[in-house]
């Protein structure tokens, strides 16, 4: 049966057929939105994806660098293994003779021995009163001396003697000798100390530059251990022991300075030390 609409002569079949496809056109509407929700979906996980991937990408890098500048740092530190210096005496010392200091070998000159640590006040006050007069008898062939450091009173003690060790491989005993007075001259107070650069600087000024390299390695390091222990286990001519420092021996026996208020004897002075020479030579 045909109705005609507001006066129109659309049938009811055909509204029928303009319903269904309303109905197919918002469906495929829907599928389309759909499709495309999916598709910015499938988009944006891969562009989270790459950013992740990015990311991972540079904090390896990052990562890696740090280890690689770890690893380099503490393959530069082992470049130079801990050993003991190459040029010391058999026992373990620097020796100063006449022709160090540019003038001529002598034919019997005295045998002194000093124990000193670079931290030690009171080895400082000897190098002050004694230091001159030791090159000047060492220069002329008088004595000949062999330095002994030791490390036994702080980190300072260690660190100045291994810089000192360096010092005395790259130029010898006169350098030796002029980075050692530099040493005390420099001294800290107590709890402090020196940094690299100050060791370097001073290498520079007792006239071994290339000692920077040995300095910045520290081979030494352990080696100051074994040495003040081996120093402070060997006996004098007299069988005694080194207990403190300074400590000099005149012909391997140790000298003293007057006894002190408590009936032990003090540190030798000058005067002291002129006088075993002297006893030395007379002998």
């Amino acid at each position: 049966m045909c109705r005609a609409l507001d006066g129109g002569h659309v049938s009811v079949g055909e509204g029928w057929l303009s319903q269904v496809a309303s109905r197919d056109d918002k469906r495929a509407r829907r599928e389309r939105a759909e499709q495309m929700r999916m598709e910015r979906e499938r988009h944006d996980k891969r562009r989270r994806t790459l950013i992740t991937a990015a990311i991972v990408a540079v904090v390896l890098v990052v990562i890696g660098g740090a280890g690689f500048a770890v690893k380099s740092a503490v393959d530069n530190s082992a470049d130079e293994p801990t050993r003991a210096p190459s040029g010391l005496t058999d026992d373990g010392g620097v020796a100063l003779t006449a022709t160090d200091l540019g003038g001529s070998a002598a034919s019997d000159p005295v045998e002194v021995t000093v124990f000193e640590d670079f931290a030690c006040p009171h080895c400082k006050t000897f190098e002050d009163e004694t230091g001159e007069w030791i090159d000047q008898q060492v220069a002329a062939g008088a004595i000949d001396v062999e330095f002994r450091p030791v490390a036994f009173l702080s980190d300072f003690s260690h660190e100045t003697m291994s810089a000192a060790m360096c010092v005395f491989e790259e130029g010898g005993s006169k350098a030796y000798r002029d980075f050692a007075k530099l040493a005390f001259a420099n001294q800290p107070t107590e709890g402090s100390g020196l940094d690299e650069k100050d060791y370097v600087d001073m290498a520079e000024q007792a006239g071994a530059p290339a000692a920077a390299t040995c300095i910045k390695g520290r081979p030494f390091r352990d080696w100051t251990d074994s040495a003040t222990k081996t120093a402070f286990d060997q006996p004098d001519s007299e069988g005694d022991k080194l207990s403190g420092t300074p400590t000099v021996w005149v012909d391997g026996a140790t000298v003293n300075g007057p006894d002190g208020s408590d009936g032990k004897p003090t540190v030798p002075g000058l005067a002291d030390i002129q006088k075993a020479v002297a006893a030395a030579k007379a002998s």
